[in-house]
């Protein structure tokens, strides 16, 4: 099979958490992963099911897993590919991609809060813009026409807008349309099984606080877990924190794990970074202290509870202020925009006629 037909039906976000749990369920039960994806192949309907017959027929060629993930660049992105090493080092396969379904769905769930939260403003921004050209084309020239006694320069703005309606026809429905095209350039890019590559996440939801904070306690929770799981089989805590970091996909946190790990095998204990770290504050300590204590494992897994938890707490801020923020920032200026074109030329038309007034 040549990747140009490999990469025909690229997988969707949903989809690629949907296979990851079916492909822990069949590693947990020792189900062989070639048997039990061409089997579930063929119950799977659609793009889901192809994917499985295709990852299924290169394993029974003898392609390792990390591999057959490489040649399904759509479907699979590199961070998938690395926690399936990490899983595979570790023994503990099932167990690395349940971490990564984790991490997964809460980008599911990021852009389905935005999605809720974009609705609503686009729907007011759309109408706000009917209305503007509305006014341009009817209204204006109106206002303009119906006091000539008005010295033209008291009528300069009204005029300067009802020129705008020669040329409606030409920006009055390009900025919807542009509006409508980013939108949906969005939510295809945000469902695609790509976007949960650090990079095009943060791209797509990391514009918004509460889900940048979201899936950054997210990614340490996950980087926690996976290095707990090969730090508890035995690799060498510089090896493990380079693959643990290489599983999350953060270029930073790779990066920071390679200098710790170089520090490491240099003969330093780790005592916490000097300069401004990838992970929190809180999980260098955590990882200081545990090395220092002989305590890793468990501090490890007490780092991964936490950042959870914080994760969490963000994804209910987010569920509650992302929609309310956008639609008062968005709604609310488009509202505050068209008010103040309409009520400001009807408030600048009755101080001109007043200083007309004896």
């Amino acid at each position: 099979m040549t990747r140009a037909e490999s990469a025909a039906s690229p997988i969707g976000l949903e989809e690629l958490v949907a296979l990851n749990d079916e492909m822990a369920a069949l590693v947990r039960a020792g189900v062989p992963l070639e048997k039990g994806l061409r089997d579930l192949g063929e119950d799977l309907p659609g793009r889901l099911g192809q994917v499985a017959r295709r990852v299924a027929q290169r394993m029974e060629r003898g392609e390792p897993l990390a591999d057959v993930f490489a040649q399904e660049p759509e479907s699979f992105p590199p961070v998938y590919r690395a926690v399936v090493e990490a899983g595979l080092r570790s023994g503990r396969l099932a167990v690395a991609l349940e971490s990564l379904a984790g991490t997964a769905r809460r980008l599911v769930e990021a852009r389905q809060i935005v999605l809720a939260g974009l609705l609503y403003p686009l729907l007011v921004f759309l109408a706000g813009w009917g209305l503007f050209v509305l006014f341009v084309v009817k209204v204006a020239p109106a206002f303009a026409a119906a006091f000539p006694d008005v010295p033209a320069a008291s009528r300069g703005f009204l005029r300067w807008l009802a020129g705008w309606g020669d040329s409606v026809w030409s920006w009055g429905p390009a900025v919807p349309a542009v509006v409508l095209i980013l939108a949906f350039a969005w939510m295809v890019a945000s469902a695609r099984a790509t976007s949960a590559e650090p990079p095009m996440a943060g791209l797509l939801f990391g514009w918004l606080p509460w889900t940048r904070r979201m899936i950054h306690a997210f990614r340490i929770a996950m980087f926690s877990e996976i290095l707990a799981l090969l730090v508890e089989n035995r690799v060498p805590l510089p090896e493990a924190l380079v693959l643990a970091a290489e599983a999350v996909g953060s270029r930073r946190l790779t990066e920071a794990a390679r200098k710790t790990a170089l520090a490491i095998q240099c003969g330093n204990r780790y005592a916490g970074s000097t300069d401004s770290p990838a992970w929190p504050p809180l999980f260098d300590w955590l990882l200081a202290t545990g090395q220092e204590h002989g305590t890793l494992l468990p501090t490890l897994r007490q780092a991964a509870s936490i950042y959870h938890h914080r994760a969490q707490e963000a994804a209910e801020a987010a569920r509650l202020l992302v929609p309310l923020v956008l639609a008062v920032g968005i709604g609310g200026t488009v509202t505050i925009g068209y008010a103040l074109v309409v009520f400001g030329s009807w408030v600048a038309m009755l101080h001109s006629l007043a200083e007309m007034l004896p």
